[in-house]
């Protein structure tokens, strides 16, 4: 055996073994360590990975919200409420575009509505109508925001079934006389617009705004003014009684009403007549009992003529009603 300091060798039969300096010997051990370490640190990591995602499904699955991931035009996963709202398998909805199932007289209102919301142009959702495998008409509504799926971007739309449950009178109803809100009148005359160019129909919509109703509060108190605002809104759907056009209390004292499938001027003068004609007597209510005359003034638009979009129809029809108001008084009407 040849000893030497420092690096040295050991002649064992004639093999040679080449021992590694201390130094050297701690530095790989330390990276031996390290390695134990880091693998102990992926494997958990991993584990934490894996129940996470174990987790994110099972929430996605007991979510009440229809919840799918939209990538290129297609439906790349759907859980199970939305499957079930929209009333197709998993298999069926694969591959599909999410426009194919959005009845179509709304497929261009939920398009635009979607393009807007990932445009970040509004923070609401949006309502349209589907037609299930069953021949079934349902109202949804939804949301929808950009996320990045296998690093490229991707569409999440959140979706709620309105046809069953409360949830669609909270969302879109004026609480006090039922009537459809500024939310629900809005979506309806987006929608009455898409289908009237699509037809080449035309709409009236008329601005109603109830005349010295601040001395009915003034002088008989709020409630009493909220009283005689459901006797109102009552006997305003005496009159508009069709299943397409709608009534919105958008206001303290102000209405909208939405006409649609108008042929001719004078079928909106005729409504508007039966209107006065059903407040032409006070309103009886109360108890004890109050009789309140009740006045208003009505500014109408006309789709296409006075505007092309529901913000212009309505900002038509308020001036209208103010024209109206200032030139002629209480309970008169006027086109814009």
């Amino acid at each position: 055996m040849n000893i030497r300091k420092g690096v040295f060798a050991v002649s064992v039969k004639s093999e040679h073994i080449k021992m590694v300096p201390p130094d050297l010997e701690n530095q790989f051990n330390r990276v031996v360590d390290e390695n134990k370490r880091l693998q102990i640190q992926f494997s958990s990591a991993a584990k934490q990975v894996r129940e996470l995602n174990e987790f994110i499904q099972i929430m996605l699955n007991l979510s009440p919200f229809g919840i799918c991931i939209i990538q290129k035009h297609k439906m790349i996963y759907t859980n199970k409420a939305f499957t079930e709202a929209f009333g197709f398998s998993p298999k069926e909805l694969r591959d599909m575009s999410p426009l194919d199932i959005v009845y179509a007289e709304d497929r261009e209102h939920a398009r635009k509505s979607a393009e807007a919301m990932l445009k970040g142009e509004t923070q609401s959702f949006f309502m349209f109508r589907v037609m299930t495998q069953q021949d079934k008409i349902k109202w949804i509504m939804g949301s929808v925001a950009f996320i990045h799926m296998n690093e490229k971007r991707a569409v999440l739309g959140n979706f709620v079934d309105l046809t069953e449950g409360r949830v669609i009178q909270l969302a879109y109803n004026d609480p006090l006389t039922g009537l459809a809100n500024r939310m629900l009148m809005m979506d309806r005359l987006e929608q009455a617009i898409v289908t009237a160019k699509r037809r080449n129909g035309q709409l009236a919509l008329l601005f109603l705004d109830l005349d010295e109703f601040k001395d009915v509060n003034d002088v008989h108190g709020h409630l009493v003014g909220d009283a005689l605002l459901v006797e109102i809104a009552n006997g305003l759907k005496d009159v508009i009684r069709r299943e397409n056009d709608t009534i919105a209390r958008i206001g303290g004292d102000e209405f909208l009403i939405l006409l649609t499938d108008i042929s001719q001027k004078d079928h909106i003068e005729n409504i508007v007549g039966h209107l006065f004609e059903r407040f032409q007597e006070p309103v009886l209510f109360g108890n004890p009992p109050l009789r309140i005359k009740v006045n208003f003034s009505i500014g109408i638009a006309l789709f296409p003529q006075n505007g092309e979009d529901s913000d212009a129809l309505i900002r038509n029809a308020d001036m209208a009603m103010y024209r109206i108001k200032r030139a002629r008084g209480k309970n008169h009407f006027c086109f814009f």
